[in-house]
């Protein structure tokens, strides 16, 4: 089995919208070559494609979103993920979520370009740079 890392939905619009030079991109392919296992919530493909569809191609958004749906381990937000996200210490509702969507799956580490939402996590955060940085380059 190999590590799971939690993938928060500014990741994927860094990556779609190409906010970021390529270093979204370019770390979402290396988890991709190395097989790592990559998590992410079913709300977040809703707002990636809800963000996205301005910016790309119609036919370029459906393709990412299929190759999310067959290559990354979904997590769907229940009842109890809501729960434990609004009564959490999260500032932030959105990342509370993702927080325990990550905590759901057992991810051991969480790529946000967000890091302040999630500063009450036990999971270990970094941002996409610091990512690329320290392992891709």
């Amino acid at each position: 089995m190999s590590l799971k890392i939690y993938i928060d939905t500014n990741i994927f619009l860094d990556s779609i919208l190409d906010r970021d030079s390529g270093i979204a991109r370019k770390v979402l392919l290396f988890l991709g070559e190395k097989n790592f296992e990559i998590i992410l919530n079913d709300i977040s493909i809703i707002n990636i494609h809800y963000f996205s569809r301005k910016g790309i191609e119609p036919k370029k958004l459906k393709e990412y979103i299929n190759t999310f749906l067959d290559e990354y381990i979904i997590v769907s937000v229940d009842e109890d993920i809501l729960r434990n996200a609004i009564n959490s210490d999260f500032k932030d509702f959105e990342d509370a979520v993702q927080y325990f969507c990550a905590k759901e799956k057992k991810a051991r580490l969480i790529i946000t370009n967000d890091k302040k939402g999630f500063q009450n996590s036990n999971i270990d955060t970094i941002s996409s740079s610091d990512f690329y940085n320290q392992y891709v380059q």
